[in-house]
């Protein structure tokens, strides 16, 4: 999840007035696929991890810094993308609030069969989006 977190760092002033979000994809000990929401209205971090992970996506875990989303916006559902990639696992350090998404995307997760954790460095992933996380007041 650090590394995670040091990838939606990235974000810093190109998301807005979306999150910064990172995500890392391992099969046990090996990263096999990461990315981070660069921008606004492009993809967000699970799509390029899983990019770069292609079929070893399968079984793996992902680790995410923001619940994944679980609407249609400006881009289809995360949730969606890592169900269909297979993955096995995603652990979230923080739930998003945002109210398209307020606890959806894991719950999506947990109805395909998915072992979702939440928590993890969440102290962390709070910081990392105070501001979006005030502006949309909560």
């Amino acid at each position: 999840m650090a590394a995670a977190l040091r990838l939606a760092e990235r974000g810093l002033f190109t998301t807005q007035p979306n999150p910064r979000v990172g995500c890392v994809i391992a099969q046990g000990e090996d990263v096999v696929g990461c990315g981070w929401h660069v921008r606004a209205g492009g993809p967000h971090a699970e799509v390029f991890a899983l990019a770069e992970a292609g079929a070893r996506a399968r079984g793996a875990t992902a680790y995410v810094t923001l619940e994944p989303c679980a609407h249609h916006g400006r881009t289809p559902p995360c949730a969606d993308a890592l169900i269909a990639a297979g993955i096995g696992r995603v652990v979230v350090a923080h739930e998003d609030p945002f109210t398209e998404v307020d606890g959806r995307g894991i719950e999506r997760l947990r109805a395909a069969g998915i072992a979702v954790e939440t928590g993890l460095m969440k102290p962390l992933a709070a910081e990392l989006n105070r501001g979006f996380f005030s502006r949309i007041g909560r």
